[in-house]
C-alpha cells in the first residue's frame, strides 16, 4: 500500500502546496481522499488515470476539501472514464453533489449532445453517506471511517486503510480527539493535519486575534500534534494541511519531536510514502 500526498495546503492559495487531497493505492486499487484545488493537475502529474480511480472519500464538506469535485468528474469523462463514480462522504454529501451537478447541468448536457462520446457513465454518481462509524471494502483495501472533532463542522471523519497487515490512518481536519487516537492505535503511518500557531500573524482587517483563536480551536496545533502521535503509538507521523503554508520546517520538526519522540515527516505535494 502507498500513500501519495497530492495537496498539503490550506484554503489560502499556494503554488507549492495545492488544496488538501491524498491518494491511497495498492496493486489493485486507487482511492482518492478529498479533492482540493488542483487535484486533477496533481493526478495528471503522477500519470494516474482519472478513469481508473475506484472511489472518492470525503473527510468533510469544507470548500478547501471539495472545491475541485466537478473538475474531477468532468475531467474524468474527458479522460475516457466509462464507469460510475463512487463517492463516500458525511451526511449532506448527496445534497452537495446534487447541487454541483445541477449548477453545471445545462453546460454538461450541451457537451454530451454535441460531443457524442460513447459513454456518459462518469456522470452516473453513486453517493454513500457515512453513519457515525463503519467499514467499506474497496477491492483489496479495507476502509474504516470514524468521526473526529472539527466543530462547528457537525460531520467530519478520519479514515483507516488496511492492506496486507499494514495500517494507514488519515486524520482529516480535527482538534486533538480521543476518537482519532483510539482508531489510530499502532498505525504504520498517521497522516495528520497541523496548525502552526507560532507562524500565524495578525493582518489588518483580514486576520484578527479572534480569527486566529477560532481557527486554532478546531485544528490540531504544532504543540499538540506530537502528543497525538505519541498517544496513538503510530510508527510514523506525517504532517499535512499546513496552516500557514510557509513556515520554518526545522523548527516545526523540533517542536513535534519533543512529545512524539522522533522527528515527523513534513509532507510535501507529490511525496510518496510506502506503507
Amino acid at each position: 500500500m502507498q500513500l501519495t500526498l497530492l495537496g498539503t495546503g490550506c484554503p489560502k492559495v499556494d503554488h507549492n502546496r495545492f488544496g488538501p487531497s491524498n491518494l491511497v493505492s495498492s496493486l489493485k486499487t486507487l482511492i482518492l481522499i478529498d479533492c482540493g484545488s488542483g487535484v486533477t493537475q496533481r493526478l495528471d502529474k503522477l500519470n494516474v488515470p482519472l478513469s481508473k480511480i475506484d472511489a472518492l472519500f470525503l473527510t468533510h464538506l469544507h470548500s478547501d476539501h471539495v472545491v475541485d469535485l466537478y473538475q474531477l468528474i468532468i475531467s474524468s469523462w474527458h479522460s475516457y472514464r466509462t464507469k460510475p463514480w463512487k463517492i463516500y462522504g458525511p451526511l449532506g454529501t448527496k445534497k452537495f453533489v446534487n447541487k454541483i451537478m445541477d449548477a453545471w447541468k445545462d453546460e454538461r448536457n450541451l457537451r454530451i449532445k454535441y460531443e457524442q462520446r460513447e459513454s456518459i457513465d462518469a456522470f452516473n454518481l453513486k453517493v454513500f453517506e457515512f453513519a457515525k462509524y463503519g467499514k467499506v471494502k474497496i477491492r483489496d483495501i479495507d476502509v474504516e471511517y470514524f468521526q473526529v472533532d472539527h466543530k462547528p463542522v457537525k460531520f467530519a471523519y478520519g479514515f483507516n486503510f488496511f492492506n496486507k497487515n499494514k495500517k494507514l490512518t488519515i486524520s482529516g481536519d480535527t482538534k486533538p480527539c480521543e476518537n482519532l487516537m483510539k482508531y489510530a492505535q499502532l498505525s504504520d503511518v498517521l497522516l495528520h493535519e497541523v496548525f502552526i500557531e507560532d507562524e500565524i500573524k495578525t493582518t489588518t482587517k483580514m486576520r484578527s486575534q479572534k480569527t486566529i483563536h477560532n481557527v486554532k480551536e478546531y485544528h490540531t496545533t504544532s504543540s499538540m500534534v506530537g502528543k497525538v502521535g505519541k498517544i496513538s503509538r503510530c510508527k510514523k507521523l506525517v504532517l499535512t494541511h499546513f496552516v500557514p503554508t510557509k513556515f520554518n520546517e526545522q523548527k516545526l520538526k523540533k517542536i513535534v519531536k519533543k512529545d512524539f519522540g522522533k522527528f515527523p515527516v513534513v509532507g510535501k505535494d507529490l511525496l510518496k510514502i510506502k506503507i
